[in-house]
């Protein structure tokens, strides 16, 4: 595994996003998200956080907390970090008109405590990034002409959490309960041209020339390769942000510190952190094999934009109380029964005998009008979830169309893998009335459909409680 990676978003796209996202200036159409501070050092305006970013930054403190307490209720141990403020690290690089405020300032410390009393174990990055001795030499911690930290910064990132982990008797629990795998690291012995610019995409025009960067290159790789057939489970997962994408070097640096195997499902900031984490959840790999430690990076600067935060991606906004609904559904170990019962209608593909196994249901190619029917016996509540095994060749979406007396229908996409292997699914169908006593499922153009193990499970009953 080397840490010398490309990155593959389109760096005026994301910012373009970021500028919808968190509110950021234009002049004259052109974007001007880059900031050009004192000594070439260059910062992005989505830093700027203020006063007002405070109640929405408490919503999605509290939705954590609660996703936090799943997670523990079902053998998950979290740890929370939060990549702090170039802004802050280097504030001294600003330019004389950009205010670094006293909100600012103090945003990490009374945010980390803020997490840490609804039960959230953060490990603080932002105190050793501030007193780091090599925060101002010649290898710093950021990267002068881009928004993320370097290999230095991550390394510092790597061994603060590796310190935060074993300081926890529950962490380092966790971490000891996972295989170790011997990695080691080796460092180049000639500098190359930095690819950490993507602020020199966004700057005002006729902003430069800037002195390029340059980076010694390192790589972390196993002591010693492992066939497939020795390769042990992996109990460590890693869920972040574009600072914890494998260009940045982080991750493979925690491998390096922590001598583990790590998944890591991090995404950009096209996607971000709520999506990106019920991605995770609803994937293969957690549901077959969740991990033992879950470390979450944060940008500090995105706390701010809950799930339902207005200006991100509308495909990627939603309902808070949904998408905690959703994410504890994925996280549940085992099926709690409701006691509401589902049954296969027969009608749509149901109607046909030969597509009946029992009650199960297995059939050829579909196309984009058919369907199953479940039927409910009673409206289903808030705190129950839809819970089968399905197959869809070809087909990479599930549309759920739920309706019901006094219950506005509502339909619910739901993304699969589209191969032939069998997926879990899990869906809480939440409404604005009485709830739901009929679902359709419409597998899509598929080349074969298979729907099996129907349950309705029911969620822990303090999920949403004060």
């Amino acid at each position: 595994m080397h840490l010398i990676h490309n990155r593959n978003v389109n760096k005026r796209l994301l910012c373009a996003l970021l500028t919808g996202i968190f509110g950021m200036a234009t002049v004259h159409g052109e974007e001007t998200e880059g900031i050009v501070g004192k000594n070439e050092w260059l910062f992005n305006k989505y830093e700027v956080l203020k006063s007002t970013d405070a109640a929405r930054t408490a919503e999605s403190i509290e939705l954590i907390g609660r996703f936090n307490k799943v997670l523990k209720a079902n053998g998950v141990n979290m740890a929370m970090t939060m990549v702090p403020l170039k802004m802050r690290i280097y504030s001294e690089y600003l330019p004389d008109s950009v205010k670094f405020t006293d909100y600012m300032s103090g945003n990490y410390e009374q945010t980390g405590k803020a997490l840490q009393a609804v039960g959230v174990n953060l490990i603080d990055l932002n105190t050793p990034f501030l007193s780091s001795p090599k925060r101002n030499s010649d290898t710093p911690l950021f990267f002068r002409l881009d928004s993320h930290w370097n290999l230095t910064g991550a390394m510092l990132g790597a061994e603060t959490i590796k310190a935060g982990i074993d300081a926890n008797k529950v962490l380092k629990g966790a971490l000891d309960a996972t295989p170790e795998v011997a990695y080691k690291i080796s460092v180049g012995k000639r500098k190359l041209p930095s690819k950490g610019r993507n602020l020199l995409a966004v700057l005002p025009r006729n902003s430069g020339p800037f002195a390029p960067e340059q980076f010694t290159p390192v790589s972390v790789i196993r002591a010693q390769a492992l066939s497939e057939d020795s390769r042990p489970s992996i109990g460590v997962t890693v869920a972040g942000s574009s600072s914890s994408q494998e260009w940045t070097g982080f991750v493979d640096a925690l491998r390096y510190v922590l001598q583990r195997d790590i998944l890591n499902v991090s995404v950009h900031g096209l996607i971000g952190p709520w999506v990106g984490m019920e991605s995770y959840l609803r994937s293969d790999a957690f549901q077959a094999s969740p991990p033992k430690l879950l470390i979450w990076e944060w940008a500090e600067s995105t706390l701010h934009a809950p799930p339902d935060h207005q200006y991100q991606d509308p495909r990627n906004v939603s309902n808070n109380t949904e998408w905690l609904l959703r994410v504890s559904a994925w996280a549940q170990a085992a099926c709690k029964p409701s006691t509401v019962t589902a049954s296969l209608a027969r009608v749509g593909l149901a109607a046909n005998a030969v597509n009946l196994k029992g009650r199960d249901l297995v059939t050829g190619p579909t196309n984009e009008n058919e369907f199953i029917e479940i039927t409910l016996d009673k409206p289903i509540e808030k705190l129950d979830y839809l819970m089968a095994r399905a197959v869809t060749v070809g087909s990479k979406t599930l549309i759920l169309e739920a309706t019901g007396s006094g219950a506005a229908t509502r339909r619910f996409t739901m993304n699969v893998p589209g191969d032939d292997a069998t997926h879990m699914l899990k869906s809480p169908l939440p409404s604005n009335g009485r709830g739901f006593s009929k679902v359709r499922i419409y597998p899509g153009k598929s080349d074969g459909f298979v729907f099996k193990d129907l349950q309705i499970c029911r969620q822990p009953d303090d999920i949403l409680s004060k």
